[in-house]
């Protein structure tokens, strides 16, 4: 059985929806080897900065601490430290050790809300008002018409911010009207669509219809319990991520590419 941690009990708190309390409750019992070893948050066994302040920084991130982040980058900034360095050898860096121990399920949902809440806490603390986390390019980020479930959102969003996206969040239950108009706004490198219900996933073939329509190509990835290959597969202008990690590696290849252009 999974251990509920402080970051997994706190995590429950987080939404009062019933469906996403109970898939999370689900997973925490989910079927695992009682003998398997829990990833200790604060003793991380992967790669950050050995050196001050950027090792403390990722550290307060993986323990999902924003008191600490925002004290720790508050000390970083005093001493000289420019916000880009604080970002990415630090709090960044921490970032990517939880998303790396969420894609191998040894930490869960909550821990990576936390870890994300003190990641931008810290970027809040830089004192810099450029957005350091969009120097790959600007994603749309959206539920289907019709789907409030917004966990699964929130966890992509802190992912590929964390590699270097800007997302600009529409929310959820969001028409396909405004996730075109927001297509025109921003000139996005890639939509991203989540939907956790059969019954809202449909939205996104209007979606890909409209896009098409009006001579759009950017492409639109879609993820989350309801979708798959399979369900993509019925759009030429649709394609299915079936987890973050996938979802950035397809990012990656979309800007690769528009620099090669």
């Amino acid at each position: 059985m999974k251990p509920f941690t402080v970051g997994y009990i706190a995590g429950l708190k987080l939404k009062e929806d019933k469906g996403e309390f109970f898939t999370l409750l689900a997973e925490a019992f989910s079927e695992k080897d009682d003998e398997e070893e829990v990833f200790p948050l604060s003793n991380p066994n992967s790669s950050i900065p050995a050196s001050e302040p950027f090792h403390s920084l990722a550290l307060s991130v993986i323990e999902g601490d924003e008191t600490k982040a925002e004290k720790l980058t508050e000390k970083a900034v005093q001493n000289g430290a420019g916000p880009l360095e604080i970002a990415v050898k630090g709090l960044l860096a921490g970032m990517n050790v939880v998303s790396e121990l969420y894609n191998q399920k040894k930490v869960y949902v909550p821990e990576m809300l936390l870890a994300a809440r003190a990641l931008q806490a810290g970027i809040d603390k830089t004192g810099c008002t450029e957005n350091l986390l969009s120097k790959k390019g600007i994603v749309l980020l959206h539920t289907a018409e019709g789907d409030l479930h917004d966990i699964g959102k929130n966890i992509v969003k802190a992912i590929v911010e964390a590699n270097g996206y800007q997302v600009i969040d529409l929310g959820t239950s969001v028409e396909t009207n405004k996730v075109l108009a927001a297509i025109r706004k921003h000139s996005p490198i890639a939509v991203l669509g989540s939907s956790l219900m059969t019954s809202t996933r449909m939205a996104f073939l209007s979606t890909a219809d409209t896009l098409k329509d009006n001579s759009i190509t950017v492409p639109f990835i879609i993820g989350g319990g309801a979708c798959d290959d399979v369900f993509a597969s019925q759009k030429n202008n649709l394609r299915y991520a079936k987890n973050p990690t996938e979802l950035v590696k397809i990012l990656d290849s979309i800007n690769r590419t528009k620099r090669e252009i």
